[in-house]
């Protein structure tokens, strides 16, 4: 009754998997970067002026819709 059960050690871990499990966390990483880089730039790769706004004529023509 006053026996205590003896407690194994667990088996070693193979430092393969540590190896790969590394690699995969830093294949994540990279990956996380990229998207978030892309999601910081947004639209802003689609706008084609500057802070100061466009600074050619317009075009006030009439069309064929529009009349004469």
């Amino acid at each position: 009754m006053g026996m205590k059960p003896k407690i194994e050690m667990p088996p070693a871990v193979d430092p393969e998997i540590i190896k790969k499990e590394k690699e995969s966390e830093k294949k994540l990483k990279a990956e996380k970067d990229k998207m978030i880089a892309l999601g910081s730039s947004g639209n802003y790769g689609t706008i084609l002026t500057s802070g100061s706004g466009v600074e050619d004529e317009a075009e006030t023509s009439q069309t064929m819709l529009g009349g004469y």
